[in-house]
């Protein structure tokens, strides 16, 4: 930033003398000087009282004034700019009353040269600076000892060999001593000699070091033991030398006290806590076997012949031994959660059907109350999930019962989405709203601590243990997740729960893609007085591709299904629930029974677990099938296709991995570098058959991070990625277990495309590799191999005879080419003989294969050889998958073309890749 000029006023009522003076200052060493004139008295009073001006020049004389007045006004104004006073005459009367008035400097105007009045303004400038600093320090000086003085906290300073030289007004009155006592004397004056001692080593501890000690020091007189918190540190000149240090101390007593008396409750809290829940946990079995007992004998005897009477007391007795149990499990629950004593179990299942059979469960209980239960799971939510599915259970039953409970009409809807997503977790978001009683707002923070309700009238009219909610807190927590509550009194409640989950496949998909492909655009008629309902069949027959339409009741619906049929359209399927005002299910069946240009429709009809005739009913009007509610997502997916006339089995290829001739794995944690997308999925699809845990790292760099940060038994690495690559980041993983031990096994994923790619990998210190396209007996040898202690020898030559073949089935006419773009049996093959997984590969392809042409073609006119490179290896290795010889061919071309930089090659090759991806993808499209 530049310097700021010097601005001078000049006060004189010769103009001829101004001109003069800015000569001499033009002269002057003196940079970026502003000179200013004013020959008015008055004037020049307004200037000095703006304070605008740096320095001032005034005349000594000035008509009827004289610059000896116009001094003092300039100090009574509170002026602090240095002002210098001129004048014709050698009178050392006014020189020594102008300097007594408060003038820098005294200049006579005929000896005054450009030197001169430099050398007066550069001292007058700073003499002012000077005691304006002296002024400020002494300001500061006497704010500093006001404040410290008053503080309500003792302080003191010493020097550097220990003596006081100040001590505020809280000392003298913590130490009863007064300054005049303390001042001039050390440590060793007022305390025992080892007392001292521990003063003087802290002291010096601080003047050796420069550091500040902060410390909670400990004193005992006459019995009484108290405590100080002490911060000492080093006092420092402005030349940064240490001159002595300044201690600050207050005293602490009360608050060390607490500490102790609440770490003595905290440790009495948490023996009783823990010999409470030790007690529970022992005794539970002996409480429990007596109550199971009774239970049994009760049911029992409610088998036999009883009277009336005997009929309604045992009943009693076996409906108060089961709320008993209630309890008894609760508390049991909450005791070894409480203990640390309940661990989650991991285990595989569908969430889908799981929630379905868990509210399944609930529907008699609800339908019972007259209340409209429903379950809604977005699209995106996965199928197979590992986790424990009771605990699970337990809190939907508890959150839904409750619910139920709480509600005495309406609906209680459980839907569940999709919070966060990692690359093989997944945390899920789970509400479940009703339109009960709701929850006052002074009880919601509240409500998930043992023993609580909404009040003791709930408990008296509901029942319950007050431990549900407790224990559901305590589950979410073990599931990684969180629970809290969303309510109005009056108006209902949300409650909501989070959850995390590893996600067990990618191939979730219950329905086969012919199923869908026969289904898609079939016009379906959605009946349902619910509006939850029919949003939720809505979303599940658009997500499978049927086109629904929705009915309000079996009124609605039978006009729309007459002016369909008049319009020559109809609905050859209809969901419809039994229970409507108007005209109900059972109704609109027969009414469409009755209309003949109706005959062929055909009906699902969902009802209620407490109506056991509807089943009856629905064979007798010829109902494709009959749903309990709520409908579980694939039970109304087979009606559908059961109704339609078309198998919704998916065939399971489960078991074919298990006829491969490799000796069965244990699940390992495997780390997966590979930034390949179809690459991923394929490798993913092959590994979790074997229910091996698979994290995926999208280049080297994460790669190396990710198996420092994680606990994995094997990485499987891609030689050719992004940021790092495979090769590199082997190395640098070699690397560092040289200085920390330890070798984690490493296979590389290499294309055999390149000479030396074999020779580089084992260099580079992986310990196998497999050849791409990734075969699936080919790869699980291969970690068959490195879990037997990694006989390397054998898995080169192996892996040596595979490359060997492989290269001869790239050649190969095969019989089974369906095209000349694509092998689709070959491919199947690579996807480990699993059509679903074949499938979304697919999918993935034809969506990815138009960015990344894109993306190479971009590459070509920009002439950047490394990106064409890097492109074209990635589009090699889908195609690779998809068995698309001539494709990979083209690509592989490329690729080579991109290394020698002969981008005249690359674009012939270009052309040729693109009229191939062309083909390949509209024979994909229309298979």
């Amino acid at each position: 930033m530049a310097e700021q000029p010097l601005k001078v006023l000049l006060i004189d009522d010769d103009e001829d003398y101004f001109v003069l003076v800015r000569g001499l200052l033009s002269q002057a060493g003196i940079p970026r000087c502003q000179l200013d004139w004013i020959p008015d008295y008055h004037e020049s009073l307004k200037q000095i009282r703006e304070c605008r001006y740096d320095a001032y020049l005034i005349d000594y004389h000035m008509g009827e004034h004289d610059g000896l007045e116009l001094l003092r006004e300039a100090v009574a104004l509170g002026c602090r700019a240095p002002m210098i006073l001129l004048t014709g005459q050698d009178d050392r009367t006014v020189d020594m009353e102008a300097m007594r008035i408060g003038a820098a400097d005294y200049l006579i105007k005929g000896d005054i040269n450009a030197s001169v009045l430099e050398r007066s303004i550069r001292y007058a400038l700073q003499w002012t600076r000077r005691e304006l600093a002296e002024e400020s320090l002494k300001d500061s000086q006497v704010l500093y000892e006001s404040l410290v003085e008053n503080l309500p906290v003792c302080v003191l300073r010493k020097d550097t060999t220990g003596i006081f030289i100040f001590a505020n007004r809280t000392y003298c009155e913590f130490t009863g001593r007064s300054q005049s006592e303390i001042l001039g004397k050390t440590d060793y004056d007022f305390s025992p000699h080892d007392i001292a001692d521990g003063f003087r080593a802290d002291d010096l501890y601080v003047l050796n070091t420069g550091k500040q000690l902060r410390q909670v020091e400990v004193n005992e007189t006459n019995n009484r033991k108290s405590w100080v918190e002490v911060i000492k540190t080093p006092v420092r000149d402005a030349n940064g030398r240490t001159i002595g240090l300044q201690a600050i101390f207050w005293d602490v007593t009360a608050r060390q006290l607490a500490i102790e008396s609440l770490e003595l409750a905290k440790s009495a809290a948490e023996e009783a806590s823990k010999a409470k829940s030790e007690f529970l946990a022992n005794m539970s079995h002996e409480i429990r076997t007596p109550l199971n007992a009774i239970i049994g004998m009760t049911e029992l005897v409610l088998d036999s012949t009883l009277s009336s009477t005997q009929r309604e007391y045992l009943q009693m007795v076996m409906t108060s031994g089961e709320s008993l149990l209630t309890l008894l499990n609760d508390i049991l629950d909450f005791s070894k959660i409480e203990a640390g004593k309940l661990d989650l179990i991991r285990k595989k299942f569908d969430l889908h059907d799981h929630v379905g059979d868990t509210m399944k469960s609930l529907a008699l209980r609800a339908s019972g109350e007259n209340l409209e239960l429903a379950f809604h799971i977005a699209p995106d939510v996965p199928h197979q999930i590992w986790g424990d599915p009771q605990r699970l259970r337990q809190v939907l039953v508890n959150l839904v019962g409750n619910s139920i409970k709480f509600t005495d009409e309406g609906e209680i809807i459980l839907d569940i989405r999709i919070e966060s997503q990692q690359s093989n977790s997944v945390t899920l978001h789970f509400t479940v709203s009703d339109t009960g009683i709701g929850i006052s707002p002074e009880k919601r923070t509240s409500i998930f601590e043992a023993f609580e309700q909404e009040d003791s009238g709930s408990t008296r009219k509901y029942g319950g243990t007050g431990l549900g909610l407790a224990i559901c807190s305590r589950l979410v927590a073990l599931m990684g997740g969180r629970i809290w509550c969303e309510s109005e009194l009056g108006k209902g409640s949300q409650f909501h729960f989070t959850a995390r989950f590893e996600v067990a496949s990618y191939t979730d998909c219950y329905v086969s893609p012919d199923t869908l492909n026969r289904l898609h655009d079939l016009p379906v008629l959605v009946v349902d007085d619910h509006h939850t309902n029919r949003c939720i069949y809505q979303e599940m027959l658009q997500n499978w591709g049927l086109k629904p339409t929705l009915a309000v009741n079996g009124r609605q619906a039978l006009e729309l299904l007459l002016s369909e049929k008049r319009a020559g359209r109809s609905y050859p399927l209809i969901i419809t629930d039994a229970e409507m005002p108007l005209m109900d299910g059972f109704e609109l069946i027969a009414e469409i029974r009755r209309q003949p240009q109706l005959e062929n429709t055909k009906v699902i009809l969902s009802t209620s677990a407490d109506r056991p005739s509807d089943s009856a009913r629905c064979e007798s009007l010829g109902v494709t099938a009959c749903l309990i509610k709520p409908v579980k997502q694939s039970e109304l997916f087979d009606a559908i296709a059961e109704a339609c006339e078309i198998s919704a089995v998916v065939q399971d290829h489960s078991d074919a991995i298990h006829e491969l001739d490799v000796q069965p794995l244990r699940p390992l944690t495997i780390l997966l570098a590979e930034d390949n997308r179809v690459n991923q999925k394929l490798a993913i699809g092959v590994l979790q058959k074997w229910d091996h845990k698979v994290t995926i790292a999208e280049n080297g760099l994460l790669a190396v991070e990710q198996w420092q940060a994680g606990a994995f038994d094997l990485i499987i690495m891609d030689v050719q990625m992004p940021e790092m690559d495979g090769l590199e980041a082997a190395r640098k993983i070699r690397e560092i277990e040289q200085q920390q031990g330890g070798h984690i096994p490493i296979i590389a994923m290499t294309a055999h495309a390149m000479s030396g790619d074999r020779e580089q990998c084992l260099a580079a210190g992986m310990d196998s590799y497999v050849a791409k396209p990734l075969r699936m007996k080919e790869l699980l040898k291969a970690i068959s191999d490195i879990e037997r202690k990694w006989h390397f020898i054998e898995a080169r030559e192996e892996a040596g005879t595979q490359h060997s073949t492989s290269g001869k089935r790239e050649n190969e006419d095969d019989s089974f080419v369906e095209s000349h773009y694509w092998n689709r049996k070959q491919a199947l093959e690579n996807c480990a003989d699993d059509p679903d997984l074949l499938h979304e590969l697919l999918e993935i392809f034809q969506e990815e294969c138009p960015r990344s042409l894109q993306k190479l073609e971009t590459a070509v006119q920009s002439e950047n050889a490394d990106q064409v490179q890097a492109i074209a290896h990635t589009i090699k290795g889908e195609l690779r998958v998809l068995s698309a010889l001539q494709g990979e061919a083209a690509a592989r071309e490329i690729e080579l073309a991109a290394k020698e930089n002969n981008f005249s090659q690359i674009r012939n090759e270009l052309q040729e890749l693109k009229s191939i991806l062309s083909g390949l993808l509209h024979v994909l499209k229309t298979k």
